[in-house]
């Protein structure tokens, strides 16, 4: 299908535009919550469409249930829990596509896409679901051996600021690494202006309201430099969940648009606030955030029961932080995770680690961080338990599962040879482009390799039943989204 970015941007009614560049779906969205959405869904109707009919394929193939249960499922989960605006704008997508397409769908169908990393690796209750199909009476269900949740740990991500960057101020950056058959969707940047609240861009995916792959820049202000950037890691071998908590995508979208500090612990409408309030535990992450205001960084650890918060200024000692999936507050460490392999180099958190610290100190010892330099850092192959230079594998900051053989696997329940799985973008900014509230992003592997489903099966048909839900990524250049003026 020939996309055609004229055609597409006449649909909406709201002022909305969108367009495609070096892969990527661009969207400018504004307006009320109702109207954001609604031009989101008519724009983009037949993305949604395919994304909405895969996932009824996705949730039988990778979780065990059907469509039906799994919208029951997240209705009983969510419904009553998440915010007004929130709604408001998730059933706007689902009316606009269903006046451009003659579909059906509703908020649930909407809600289900939005959550299908938290429902799917932390909500979903297999023991609940053993029940439902198997006909199990409630007594019975006591002597089932809780199930192991499928937590996916993802992304590698750094900021830097004061000494360690060229001009002073922070740099950047995240690359999204995931299971393969659930990332095809994930190439949107939408710049949004809402009627309340803050504008702000994020890395997105077609028909969400959150950015899934955390990455944003914010306009707190009207000066030039009053914005903040704010991305994150997932934190690996996390094992608690409260289901009576509000679902992560719900805060993280509330806490973008809304709020007025960092951490001013007596403020509720601070940032680590609003993450707080309700807290699930789905989706815990190392969050990062880089407030141009001051130049100053921050590091919120998210936890369930318990978090931590740390601020470094421009003119600290080694003033950066990293995410590479382990956890580092002790009480996360020990009561919260575990298996999470921060200590093992075998693994991909072990390894990142180290190289991760390796090459921001490089680079930053001379002021060297900048766009150009974190394209290199977040592009590295370099395998630090075998020390050698690689085409990348599961360690290496650019990760390559689909090109590892995995012989050094010290976990045998941990991703298997050659899994369809890996990096899917890298993204970065500085203060120049957090002034225009633009990103620096690339669309497929960080080191720009291309990816093809029909060459990947051929010499791995185990995961052939994958197919439906695999994407070819061509090699795509680095770009500057949104583009000036546009």
């Amino acid at each position: 299908m020939v996309f055609d970015s004229r055609k597409r941007t006449e649909r909406a009614q709201n002022g909305g535009s969108c367009r495609c560049k070096d892969g990527w779906y661009v969207l400018d969205l504004k307006g009320t919550n109702v109207q954001i959405g609604y031009d989101h869904g008519v724009m983009l109707a037949e993305e949604i469409r395919s994304y909405i009919e895969e996932s009824r394929l996705y949730v039988w193939a990778c979780v065990g249930v059907d469509y039906k249960y799994a919208r029951h499922d997240v209705k009983r989960l969510a419904d009553g829990k998440l915010s007004a605006e929130i709604v408001e704008e998730m059933n706007a997508i689902a009316l606009g596509v269903n006046n451009i397409l003659r579909t059906s769908y509703d908020l649930w169908d909407i809600v289900l896409l939005n959550w299908m990393e938290g429902w799917s690796g932390y909500a979903f209750d297999a023991n609940r679901a053993y029940q439902y199909y198997s006909k199990i009476v409630e007594n019975g269900a006591a002597h089932l051996t809780p199930p192991i949740k499928a937590r996916r740990d993802r992304c590698s991500a750094f900021v830097a600021t004061g000494s360690y960057t060229t001009d002073g101020k922070p740099v950047m950056y995240h690359n999204s690494f995931n299971v393969f058959e659930a990332s095809g969707y994930s190439n949107v940047i939408a710049a949004i202006t809402p009627d309340k609240g803050h504008a702000f861009t994020m890395q997105t995916q077609i028909g969400y309201v959150h950015s899934i792959a955390d990455f944003y820049v914010v306009k707190v202000g009207k000066d030039n430099h009053d914005r903040v950037a704010i991305t994150e890691t997932t934190i690996g071998g996390f094992n608690r969940y409260n289901k009576d908590g509000i679902p992560e995508f719900d805060r993280i979208r509330r806490a973008v648009q809304h709020f007025t500090s960092i951490n001013d612990e007596g403020d509720g409408t601070s940032f680590v606030n609003i993450m707080r309030t309700g807290e699930s535990g789905d989706c815990a992450n190392t969050w990062m955030l880089a407030d141009y205001r001051d130049n100053s960084i921050w590091e919120f650890e998210e936890g369930l029961e318990f978090y931590n918060v740390t601020h470094k200024k421009a003119d600290d000692e080694k003033p950066y932080f990293f995410g590479a999936n382990y956890p580092k507050y002790p009480p996360i460490v020990h009561l919260e995770c575990s298996n999470d392999g921060g200590d093992d180099i075998r693994r991909h958190q072990g390894a990142r680690r180290v190289r991760l610290t390796q090459l921001i100190e490089k680079y930053g010892e001379k002021k060297g961080i900048n766009l150009q330099t974190g394209e290199k850092i977040i592009a590295d192959h370099y395998d630090v338990y075998n020390e050698t230079e690689t085409n990348g594998n599961s360690r290496t900051v650019c990760s390559h599962y689909d090109l590892d053989k995995r012989e050094y696997m010290s976990d045998p329940s941990r991703p298997k040879p050659y899994q369809p799985r890996g990096t899917i973008d890298g993204m970065g900014i500085d203060s120049d482009l957090a002034t225009r509230l633009q990103l620096h992003a690339r669309w497929g592997s960080s080191c720009g390799a291309a990816w093809s489903v029909r060459d990947f099966l051929k010499k791995h048909p185990q995961f052939e039943h994958l197919r439906p839900f695999l994407h070819d990524r061509p090699s795509e250049p680095w770009t500057v989204l949104p583009e000036a003026g546009k």
